[in-house]
């Protein structure tokens, strides 16, 4: 049972953003302050990538720990399991086949968990430029 009017759930689900979330800008950041050149949330690409190097054919998206069910991060809602169990996996299932899409294409696909840029976001900018 949620514990919110409807009012209340959509205008919560609203606020949720989809880009321009606080791990995006953290690297968007650092990698501007590194000058290191890059496009992002490409829309002609599979997914809409966060980041993208066009010329090393690099695709980073960069995957929430709760609405991309990380292995260890995730904590399932309490209420209404079902649609969230629903909803990750649909999620999970979506962001695997983005990515064979994209390295079908010949695009290389770096994941980046919001956790591990909390982290460490030095060692998470080394990873996107070894790519």
């Amino acid at each position: 049972m949620d514990n919110l009017t409807p009012e209340q759930r959509r205008r919560n689900m609203q606020n949720i953003r989809s880009s321009g979330t606080r791990p995006e800008v953290l690297v968007m950041r650092e990698l501007r302050k590194r000058k290191i050149y890059f496009a992002k949330h490409v829309k002609t690409l599979p997914g809409k990538p966060d980041i993208v190097f066009r010329r090393k054919k690099v695709a980073v998206f960069i995957d929430s720990d709760f609405w991309h069910g990380h292995p260890t991060n995730f904590i399932m809602p309490k209420t209404n399991e079902e649609y969230w169990s629903n909803k990750i996996n649909s999620n999970k299932k979506r962001d695997r086949k983005v990515t064979l899409e994209l390295q079908k294409q010949g695009w290389q696909v770096l994941r980046i968990w919001e956790s591990d840029i909390k982290a460490d976001i030095h060692k998470c900018i080394n990873e996107i430029l070894s790519q």
